[in-house]
């Protein structure tokens, strides 16, 4: 994942037990604890996780493919649908 620009800081304080649970989690999913805790403060609160750099690009080739078929057959609610699930994925 691309680091995204953070520009508030916040300080909490953990038991060790708790923090040292965080680090070991954070460890096994390749994270830093920072991540871990934004991700999970994103989930608590029904947040959509940001894409990837590599999955942005990916829905940008699904839209050109989804232009490409346009442009050759025309358009159909299908794709018009297609379209607007791969922007509402983008503008995450």
């Amino acid at each position: 994942m691309d680091m995204r620009s953070c520009d508030k800081r916040l300080e909490i304080r953990l038991p060790s037990e708790e923090k040292a649970a965080a680090e070991h989690a954070a460890d096994k999913r390749g994270i830093t604890v920072s991540e871990l805790i934004r991700r999970s403060l994103r989930n608590h609160l029904g947040m959509q996780e940001p894409l990837s750099l590599e999955d942005r690009i990916t829905v940008a080739a699904l839209r050109r493919r989804i232009n490409t078929i346009e442009a050759r057959f025309g358009r159909s609610d299908d794709l018009a649908q297609a379209r607007a699930d791969a922007q509402m994925m983008l503008d995450r």
